[in-house]
């Protein structure tokens, strides 16, 4: 009977407990249900383990309160519902005076919005406003992205990035674009300019120059003093110095155009060059050695006009007393690169064993009428190297030079591999 007794005292115990239990746990899904407590469920090992969800929310706030752009969510008449640091930034306004009043409210065209939630319903949720800031002191242009939450959430979420400095570089850039067009078409003046140049240079001024040049080789010096000889062949020497300079600068100005480019094998090139030139190879009793050269896409009037300026300059500056020799060759790698260049290139190298250059000379030769001897010493007007530099850039390649005083000079010949 006394152990009846304690069984039914047990039972009537754990009743109590397991109602205390059942209140305690009824409670908690009430509140959660009422929206008073945030909570996860999660099962271990078939066990329920209830979390609070304070700390991911907490997580979740200041994510978007750290976020770059402006975040706020609103209901569907534009009220305001919440706002993160960054938008309260853009209007210079507190988030507390912001919440409770209505986005179109810091639009300039508070219409707007109306077009704003009508897109929305057809899913165009991205547009481009203008925004008031600081009590309507000033406006900046925004990118406005809208979310509908609905069904889970009556409220739209918002998201606005401030484009003032992206619409700044975006008038740079126009404005940019505007000034470089006034430039090519000032650049387009000046040659269509040099063009008239070159046909006053070619032909007004070539003629008389041709008449100049015949007549004075006609006149015979016996009938003249002897210091009226000499100044008739100073002016015959200069009539011809003359024709020669203006020949040189219309050959130079005619290369800033784009020829017609077909494969070029330069072997033969060099050797239609040779062939050109040889009385003065013969009398300099010069040796020319071309080995492996590479086939080309290029202008075959420039190429003959850039070997032969080369291969006439190594033999004008040789050494009385050497024998000229000249080697052209492509060096074995194909994939020789330029400094500050993505471009490959193919390397072509015109070696002699003249006289060579000072090293403070290396940078002048390129440059038109520069000359580093005088005129009674190499004749010239200090251009065939500037066409050499202007034929590579109209092939988009690249000319080097290397040279030891009284021991020769290499140039170095870049043309890309297409």
């Amino acid at each position: 009977m006394k152990e009846n007794k304690k069984n039914i005292a047990a039972l009537l115990a754990e009743i109590e407990s397991l109602k205390e239990e059942l209140y305690e746990s009824n409670s908690i899904v009430n509140a959660i249900k009422q929206g008073d407590v945030d909570a996860l469920v999660v099962s271990n090992n078939g066990v329920p383990e209830l979390y609070s969800l304070e700390t991911a929310d907490y997580t979740y706030r200041l994510l978007i309160e750290k976020f770059g752009q402006g975040a706020l969510s609103i209901s569907r008449k534009g009220l305001i519902l919440y706002c993160n640091e960054h938008f309260s930034k853009l209007v210079g306004i507190t988030s507390e005076k912001i919440t409770g009043t209505y986005i179109y409210e810091y639009f300039t065209n508070q219409t707007q919005f109306i077009s704003l939630i009508e897109a929305l319903r057809y899913g165009i949720t991205k547009h481009e406003i203008l925004l008031k800031s600081e009590n309507e002191k000033k406006t900046f242009p925004a990118y406005i992205a809208l979310t509908d939450l609905e069904p889970a959430v009556e409220a739209i979420g918002v998201v606005i990035t401030d484009l003032t400095e992206k619409k700044k570089h975006e008038e740079a850039l126009i404005r940019h674009q505007k000034e470089l067009e006034e430039k090519i078409n000032e650049l387009n003046k000046i040659n269509r300019n040099l063009e008239e140049f070159i046909h006053v240079i070619s032909h007004d001024l070539k003629e008389p120059l041709r008449k100049i040049v015949m007549n004075t080789s006609r006149i015979d010096g016996s009938y003249f003093k002897e210091a009226d000889t000499k100044a008739v062949n100073v002016m015959k020497l200069s009539a011809l110095r003359l024709n020669s300079l203006v020949d040189d600068l219309v050959q130079y100005s005619s290369h800033t155009a784009q020829e017609e480019r077909t494969e070029i094998d330069l072997r033969t090139i060099i050797s239609e060059v040779i062939e050109d030139f040889e009385i003065i190879i013969s009398d300099k009793k010069a040796i020319i050695k071309t080995g492996k050269v590479p086939t080309i896409k290029a202008s075959r009037v420039q190429m003959r006009q850039l070997f032969s300026n080369l291969i006439s300059n190594a033999i004008k500056y040789s050494k009385t007393d050497t024998t000229p020799i000249i080697e052209i060759s492509q060096e074995e790698n194909l994939d020789t690169e330029i400094p500050n260049q993505n471009a490959k290139f193919v390397k072509v190298q015109i070696k002699d064993n003249g006289i060579g250059m000072e090293e403070s000379h290396l940078l002048k030769i390129f440059i038109i009428f520069q000359r580093l001897h005088a005129r009674n010493e190499y004749s010239g007007n200090g251009i065939g190297l500037a066409i050499c530099k202007k034929i590579m850039e109209n092939h988009s390649g690249n000319i080097t030079v290397e040279s030891t005083l009284n021991k020769g000079t290499v140039f170095n010949l870049y043309f890309p591999i297409l």
